[in-house]
């Protein structure tokens, strides 16, 4: 590369200040391109690249150049594993196997373990699906559990999005932290291991802790209106209206054919249609991934470098190879469970194959082109600067690499974008800094979680699906991201001093 450096710490000099304003401004003209141009953000990452790299004094031929050896390097770490995982997650939700799971849990628990099942919910089927498709995915569950309690749903799964964002935000193969564990060189599987020891308490504390405190106060609010909440209610069905003339002999015998033919098409259809999968093999196609992705990390410690089962085991273990079997497997296991009465075999998994990437695609581009970013801010040295000038200013690297990210997703509203600007940025620094490179990816990834608001999507996907007020938003939703952003950087921090 053209200008790849090593981050020093030698003293800051004039250029590294050029540069870092060089990077402040590529940050500050992705706010404005996303915010208030609206321009998509795959759109604003190219163009705040290809700006940096002029501004920063690159040869004008070195920018382009820099910009796709970027998405190059990116995207081959991480666009097989997305799709596969997309793949998984189709699977997963086409042949009922979340819903069955979902309803295991919440079925097997009492009223006071409810929270806790739903926060282990979130947390098991938000691995290998996207916050956005576990969201549809369980959404019946989560109105289930506010018929039990008589609570609003928001409040009721609150649990439920704390564990769904956690995993969104810190835990591979989602494309976030798939991006931060490429940029920083980090390990999967301890990524994946450290993460939940991270995430866990976190989400423990802003799901049923945060949850808890606000059905207290919901039910103040309740009771001093001199309301009750009812668990078990509904709404009382409406009166039907009845026919002004009574059918006669020849209607009725009518009218009961066209029910049995009726009956009979429904009858015929459903026996097109297999049972739905059960939640153990669901659990069974979300585990065995993690499991062989666990065994590949810990391969050198199961059996001699150099043997055949070591070998294999880190075969086995590779995110490529592990997403691949899980796959095949889940496609004997549960491709012949899909829920829909027109099967066609072996042509419907493949058309189902092909339905899998589409809601990836735009995830896809916006990360290419964050790989481009990270390409230029490397090879103009504005990256290098940035670290060097931190690193001088004696600010814990944890901190830093939260700090960064909050700060962009509260501009930008993207936890993604905002993960993938802060792990470009910070990427020479894991050599560096002198902590392991998987809790950079953790800290990274709780501060790309923090204080969701009227610029980020997610805001009002929530605010339609539990049909909120924007207030009533900003106080549940929003201060749940924030309060799982703050736990998430404590538990790092705390992790971080266990393992010195």
């Amino acid at each position: 590369m053209w200008n790849n450096l090593p981050v020093t710490l030698a003293s800051a000099t004039a250029h590294d200040w050029f540069l870092l304003a060089c990077a402040a401004g590529a940050v500050l003209l992705l706010l404005i391109l996303i915010a208030r141009v609206r321009l998509h953000p795959a759109l604003a990452l190219a163009i705040a690249a290809l700006g940096l790299g002029v501004a920063s004094g690159m040869p004008l031929k070195q920018v382009p150049l820099s910009f796709t050896a970027g998405v190059g390097n990116l995207m081959g770490h991480i666009a097989i594993v997305l799709g596969l995982g997309a793949i998984l997650g189709r699977l997963l939700a086409g042949s009922g196997g979340a819903a069955a799971l979902g309803r295991a849990l919440v079925d097997g628990c009492g009223k006071t373990g409810l929270p806790w099942a739903l926060l282990g919910l979130g947390i098991l089927v938000g691995m290998p699906v996207f916050f956005e498709v576990g969201l549809v995915l369980l959404m019946p569950i989560v109105a289930e559990a506010a018929r039990r309690t008589g609570r609003p749903p928001v409040l009721a799964g609150m649990p439920l999005l704390a564990g769904l964002s956690i995993v969104h935000g810190t835990l591979p193969p989602h494309p976030a932290a798939m991006l931060a564990v490429a940029q920083y060189h980090a390990d999967l599987g301890r990524t994946i291991l450290f993460g939940l020891a991270v995430g866990l308490p976190a989400a423990a504390l802003a799901g049923p802790g945060l949850g808890w405190f606000l059905m207290r106060r919901w039910d103040k609010r309740q009771k001093k209106a001199g309301l009750e909440a009812t668990p078990g209610a509904a709404p009382a069905a409406a009166e039907e209206n009845l026919p002004l003339f009574a059918p006669t002999h020849e209607e009725e015998l009518q009218i009961e054919r066209q029910e049995e033919a009726a009956a009979a098409h429904r009858k015929a259809k459903e026996a097109k249609v297999p049972a739905p999968a059960g939640p153990a093999r669901a659990a069974a196609a979300i585990l065995l991934p993690i499991a062989l992705i666990f065994l590949g990390s810990w391969a050198d410690s199961i059996a001699p470098p150099s043997s055949a089962a070591n070998q294999i085991m880190h075969f086995a273990g590779s995110p490529d190879i592990a997403l691949l079997i899980a796959v095949l497997v889940a496609l004997v296991t549960l491709g012949s469970r899909i829920q829909t009465g027109q099967h066609h075999g072996r042509e419907l998994l493949r058309k189902l194959t092909a339905e899998s990437f589409e809601p990836i695609a735009n995830v896809l581009v916006i990360l290419a082109a964050a790989g481009g970013l990270s390409g230029v801010l490397r090879d103009s040295g504005a990256a290098q600067a940035t670290v060097s000038l931190a690193l001088g200013a004696h600010m814990p690297p944890l901190v830093l690499a939260w700090l960064l990210a909050a700060v962009v997703r509260v501009s930008m509203g993207s936890a993604t974008v905002a993960m993938a600007v802060a792990s470009a940025v910070l990427a020479p620094l894991a050599s560096h800094a002198g902590v392991r490179p998987e809790l950079l990816v953790l800290a990274t990834g709780t501060g790309s979680l923090i204080l969701s608001h009227v610029n980020d999507p997610g805001f009002w996907m929530i605010q339609s699906f539990f049909k909120l007020e924007l207030k009533d938003t900003l106080a549940t939703w929003s201060v749940m991201e924030t309060v799982l952003s703050i736990a998430g950087l404590c538990t790092t921090l705390l992790l971080a001093a266990a393992l010195r």
